[in-house]
Protein backbone atom coordinates (compact mmCIF):
# COMPACT_ATOMS: atom_id res chain seq x y z
CA UNK A 1 0.00 0.00 0.00
CA UNK A 2 0.99 3.53 -0.02
CA UNK A 3 2.66 5.74 2.54
CA UNK A 4 0.06 7.65 4.85
CA UNK A 5 -0.95 10.84 3.60
CA UNK A 6 1.36 12.27 5.77
CA UNK A 7 4.03 12.26 3.69
CA UNK A 8 1.86 13.71 0.00
CA UNK A 9 2.26 16.91 1.65
CA UNK A 10 5.67 17.60 0.15
CA UNK A 11 5.78 19.98 -2.84
CA UNK A 12 6.89 16.89 -4.96
CA UNK A 13 4.97 13.84 -3.73
CA UNK A 14 6.86 11.15 -1.35
CA UNK A 15 5.33 8.04 -2.26
CA UNK A 16 6.86 4.77 -0.89
CA UNK A 17 4.97 1.33 -0.90
CA UNK A 18 5.74 -1.14 2.41
CA UNK A 19 7.95 -3.27 2.39
CA UNK A 20 6.14 -6.54 2.22
CA UNK A 21 6.05 -8.87 5.54
CA UNK A 22 6.48 -12.18 5.12
CA UNK A 23 7.89 -15.44 7.27
CA UNK A 24 11.13 -16.11 6.50
CA UNK A 25 11.52 -19.25 5.56
CA UNK A 26 10.11 -18.11 3.00
CA UNK A 27 13.07 -16.16 1.49
CA UNK A 28 15.43 -17.67 -0.95
CA UNK A 29 18.89 -16.15 1.52
CA UNK A 30 17.34 -18.21 4.68
CA UNK A 31 18.55 -20.11 7.19
CA UNK A 32 16.38 -22.23 10.40
CA UNK A 33 18.28 -23.56 13.28
CA UNK A 34 16.96 -24.86 16.60
CA UNK A 35 13.21 -23.70 15.10
CA UNK A 36 14.67 -19.55 14.34
CA UNK A 37 14.37 -18.87 10.69
CA UNK A 38 16.39 -15.67 9.43
CA UNK A 39 16.65 -14.44 5.97
CA UNK A 40 18.22 -11.77 4.38
CA UNK A 41 16.87 -9.97 1.64
CA UNK A 42 18.61 -7.32 -0.51
CA UNK A 43 17.79 -4.03 -2.05
CA UNK A 44 20.12 -4.21 -5.05
CA UNK A 45 17.68 -3.27 -7.61
CA UNK A 46 17.06 0.74 -8.43
CA UNK A 47 13.48 0.13 -9.02
CA UNK A 48 13.02 -1.86 -5.31
CA UNK A 49 15.08 0.72 -3.36
CA UNK A 50 12.88 3.81 -5.19
CA UNK A 51 9.68 2.02 -4.60
CA UNK A 52 10.23 0.99 -0.74
CA UNK A 53 12.58 4.66 0.15
CA UNK A 54 11.21 6.88 -2.28
CA UNK A 55 14.99 7.31 -3.26
CA UNK A 56 17.18 5.49 -5.15
CA UNK A 57 19.78 4.62 -2.38
CA UNK A 58 21.76 1.93 -4.30
CA UNK A 59 22.55 4.69 -6.85
CA UNK A 60 24.19 6.78 -4.14
CA UNK A 61 26.49 3.50 -2.71
CA UNK A 62 23.95 2.86 -0.10
CA UNK A 63 22.48 -0.80 -0.05
CA UNK A 64 19.62 -1.36 1.85
CA UNK A 65 18.99 -4.87 3.62
CA UNK A 66 16.00 -6.72 5.05
CA UNK A 67 17.00 -9.10 7.83
CA UNK A 68 13.84 -10.95 8.84
CA UNK A 69 13.48 -13.24 11.90
CA UNK A 70 10.73 -15.76 12.76
CA UNK A 71 10.77 -17.52 15.93
CA UNK A 72 9.08 -20.94 15.41
CA UNK A 73 10.83 -22.18 18.62
CA UNK A 74 9.56 -23.11 21.91
CA UNK A 75 11.90 -19.78 23.79
CA UNK A 76 12.11 -16.25 23.58
CA UNK A 77 14.40 -14.74 21.39
CA UNK A 78 16.27 -11.49 21.62
CA UNK A 79 17.75 -9.98 18.53
CA UNK A 80 19.80 -6.54 18.39
CA UNK A 81 21.50 -4.57 15.06
CA UNK A 82 25.06 -4.93 17.04
CA UNK A 83 24.43 -9.12 16.45
CA UNK A 84 24.45 -8.45 12.64
CA UNK A 85 27.77 -8.28 10.75
CA UNK A 86 28.62 -7.43 7.11
CA UNK A 87 31.81 -8.34 6.16
CA UNK A 88 34.07 -8.10 2.42
CA UNK A 89 37.10 -10.17 3.23
CA UNK A 90 38.80 -9.20 6.62
CA UNK A 91 36.62 -6.14 6.17
CA UNK A 92 33.81 -4.76 8.62
CA UNK A 93 31.31 -2.57 7.05
CA UNK A 94 29.44 -1.02 9.51
CA UNK A 95 26.19 0.41 9.24
CA UNK A 96 25.38 4.14 8.38
CA UNK A 97 23.64 6.25 10.98
CA UNK A 98 19.83 6.33 9.89
CA UNK A 99 20.14 10.28 10.22
CA UNK A 100 22.56 10.32 7.34
CA UNK A 101 20.33 8.00 5.96
CA UNK A 102 17.31 9.83 5.52
CA UNK A 103 18.94 13.04 4.67
CA UNK A 104 20.89 11.22 1.51
CA UNK A 105 17.04 9.67 0.49
CA UNK A 106 15.84 13.46 0.66
CA UNK A 107 18.20 15.04 -0.80
CA UNK A 108 17.98 12.22 -3.73
CA UNK A 109 14.53 12.41 -3.89
CA UNK A 110 14.07 16.28 -4.75
CA UNK A 111 12.52 19.12 -2.75
CA UNK A 112 10.68 18.34 0.24
CA UNK A 113 8.87 20.67 2.64
CA UNK A 114 9.79 21.45 6.22
CA UNK A 115 6.75 19.87 7.37
CA UNK A 116 7.47 16.36 5.71
CA UNK A 117 11.03 16.13 6.96
CA UNK A 118 9.28 14.84 9.93
CA UNK A 119 7.38 11.90 8.48
CA UNK A 120 9.44 11.05 6.28
CA UNK A 121 12.46 10.21 9.42
CA UNK A 122 9.55 8.81 11.47
CA UNK A 123 9.50 6.35 8.13
CA UNK A 124 12.82 5.33 7.96
CA UNK A 125 12.72 5.16 12.44
CA UNK A 126 10.15 2.52 11.78
CA UNK A 127 11.72 0.48 8.81
CA UNK A 128 15.22 0.34 11.09
CA UNK A 129 16.07 -2.64 12.59
CA UNK A 130 16.07 -2.42 16.33
CA UNK A 131 16.33 -4.77 19.25
CA UNK A 132 13.40 -7.05 19.67
CA UNK A 133 12.35 -10.03 21.81
CA UNK A 134 10.42 -12.24 19.46
CA UNK A 135 8.35 -14.42 21.73
CA UNK A 136 7.19 -18.06 19.96
CA UNK A 137 5.14 -17.49 16.85
CA UNK A 138 6.31 -14.14 16.32
CA UNK A 139 8.16 -12.75 13.32
CA UNK A 140 10.03 -8.92 13.51
CA UNK A 141 11.96 -7.54 10.07
CA UNK A 142 14.19 -4.31 9.99
CA UNK A 143 16.18 -2.71 7.58
CA UNK A 144 20.00 -2.02 7.52
CA UNK A 145 21.70 -0.06 5.61
CA UNK A 146 25.17 -0.45 4.95
CA UNK A 147 27.80 1.93 2.31
CA UNK A 148 28.76 -0.10 -1.00
CA UNK A 149 32.58 -0.75 -0.26
CA UNK A 150 34.64 0.73 -2.81
CA UNK A 151 36.90 -1.36 -4.96
CA UNK A 152 40.37 -0.94 -4.08
CA UNK A 153 42.72 0.14 -7.11
CA UNK A 154 46.30 -1.03 -7.12
CA UNK A 155 49.25 -0.32 -10.10
CA UNK A 156 50.08 -3.80 -9.56
CA UNK A 157 48.32 -6.56 -11.70
CA UNK A 158 49.30 -9.20 -9.46
CA UNK A 159 47.83 -8.27 -6.15
CA UNK A 160 44.79 -6.53 -7.81
CA UNK A 161 43.64 -9.91 -9.26
CA UNK A 162 44.75 -11.76 -5.48
CA UNK A 163 42.49 -8.62 -3.90
CA UNK A 164 39.16 -9.30 -6.23
CA UNK A 165 39.61 -13.07 -6.01
CA UNK A 166 39.70 -13.11 -2.06
CA UNK A 167 37.40 -9.36 -1.22
CA UNK A 168 35.12 -9.77 -4.49
CA UNK A 169 32.05 -10.97 -2.52
CA UNK A 170 30.30 -9.60 1.25
CA UNK A 171 28.97 -11.39 3.41
CA UNK A 172 26.28 -11.27 6.62
CA UNK A 173 25.92 -12.91 9.59
CA UNK A 174 22.60 -12.60 12.37
CA UNK A 175 23.36 -13.81 16.04
CA UNK A 176 20.33 -14.64 18.15
CA UNK A 177 19.62 -14.95 22.08
CA UNK A 178 17.62 -17.36 23.49
CA UNK A 179 16.45 -15.68 26.10
CA UNK A 180 15.58 -18.81 28.07
CA UNK A 181 18.48 -20.97 28.10
CA UNK A 182 20.99 -18.31 27.68
CA UNK A 183 22.67 -19.76 24.66
CA UNK A 184 23.72 -17.94 21.34
CA UNK A 185 22.39 -19.01 17.83
CA UNK A 186 24.45 -18.04 14.92
CA UNK A 187 23.05 -17.80 10.97
CA UNK A 188 24.69 -17.39 8.14
CA UNK A 189 26.82 -16.70 6.40
CA UNK A 190 24.99 -15.20 3.17
CA UNK A 191 26.32 -14.45 0.46
CA UNK A 192 25.05 -10.64 0.07
CA UNK A 193 25.55 -9.26 -3.86
CA UNK A 194 28.12 -6.58 -4.03
CA UNK A 195 26.30 -4.29 -6.38
CA UNK A 196 28.47 -1.48 -9.37
CA UNK A 197 30.81 1.54 -7.43
CA UNK A 198 28.27 3.53 -8.49
CA UNK A 199 28.37 6.58 -5.55
CA UNK A 200 29.88 9.83 -6.71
Amino acid sequence: MLMAAGLAGCSSTYRVVQVPQRDADLYPLSQTRQGVSVAIDEITSADRAASYFGADLVQVGIIPLVVVISNNGAHRIDVKPADIMLTRGTQIIDPLRLETVVETAKKRHGSVRPTTQKSVAEYFEGLAFSETVLAPGATYQGVMFFPIPRKAVSSDSMFSAMTLFRDSGMWILVGARDLDTGSRVHFGPFSVSSPPDTAK
